[in-house]
């Protein structure tokens, strides 16, 4: 019998944004799908240094940087990443728009000073034990690099992060027809909007097949679940794709399954639909 490939978006899907942390209904769910015989994957806009925790399930591997890496017990199996020439330009475009970004590679990351100073305006006013723990964190800690330590890693993904006097029009025209870009809002505030860019025909669905090729795997067996419109390639590309209760409105016309939310065991009752978890 040939395996099936589940593939799961991290914030928002596997991860409750209220408690930070995966329902056990979703661990003991996928737990039973993979003793069943499916292979268990990751698919995350997270870089290669923000996937290594379990996320509380037991996985295959993982496809990192919104499906710019493919990861497979611990080691890099395949990669599509920036060419130098077309980093620079939009790094150099984003300086011009004043726009904050923040380049994602294999084992850190590096951030102007724009983005530098959102990220800590945001936790500046946060209690000291929660902001600590944030900081804590391998976005923080290790995803905060400053440019001038930047040495010429290979880039996987760059976020960007508008502000009222970002000429966004202009920057967004520029890099739409030479990269895939997806626009994104922050759950906190909606006001501070941004985008995640990657190298042209790079994305989840992308990152579906890299997988799928490499086991010599059957697109009629893959089961996409995600929330967020950087989940829409997986969804669309996966012959099974499932929007959380949680998702985003536009996310869910595309969806061959709508669950409930991920905090309402909204992983479980899919499995469960498809009797996956049987």
């Amino acid at each position: 019998m040939d395996n099936n490939f589940l593939f799961f978006d991290i914030d928002g899907t596997l991860i409750d944004p209220k408690t930070g942390s995966t329902p056990r209904s979703a661990s003991d769910a996928i737990h039973k799908a993979k003793e069943n015989g499916s292979l268990i994957f990751i698919c995350s806009g997270r870089p290669y240094y923000e996937i290594q925790n379990s996320f509380g399930i037991e996985r295959t591997g993982a496809i990192f940087a919104s499906g710019a890496g493919f990861e497979l017990d611990g080691k890099l199996v395949l990669k599509r990443v920036f060419t130098r020439e077309l980093a620079q330009a939009v790094i150099k475009k984003a300086e011009e728009c004043h726009i904050g970004y923040n380049l994602l590679c294999m084992e850190k990351g590096f951030s102007d000073q724009l983005w530098h100073n959102m990220v800590f305006d945001r936790i500046r006013d946060l209690p000291a034990s929660i902001a600590n723990r944030i900081l804590v964190r391998p976005f923080y800690a290790v995803g905060n690099y400053p440019m001038d330590k930047y040495e010429g890693e290979e880039i996987f993904k760059i976020n960007v992060q508008y502000f009222p006097d970002s000429d966004r029009d202009s920057f967004i025209e520029f890099v739409t027809p030479i990269t895939t870009y997806v626009p994104v809002n922050s759950q906190a505030d909606n006001s501070r909007s941004g985008a995640e860019i990657s190298p042209p025909d790079v994305n989840k669905g992308t990152g579906v097949l890299m997988v799928v090729t490499h086991y010599h795997g059957n697109m009629e067996n893959t089961y996409g679940f995600g929330d967020s419109l950087n989940d829409l390639e997986m969804i669309k590309e996966c012959e099974h794709g499932v929007v959380m209760g949680n998702g985003q409105q536009e996310l869910k016309q595309y969806a061959n399954y709508i669950t409930d939310d991920v905090d309402k065991d909204g992983i479980a009752k899919a499995l469960r639909h498809y009797q996956l978890s049987e």
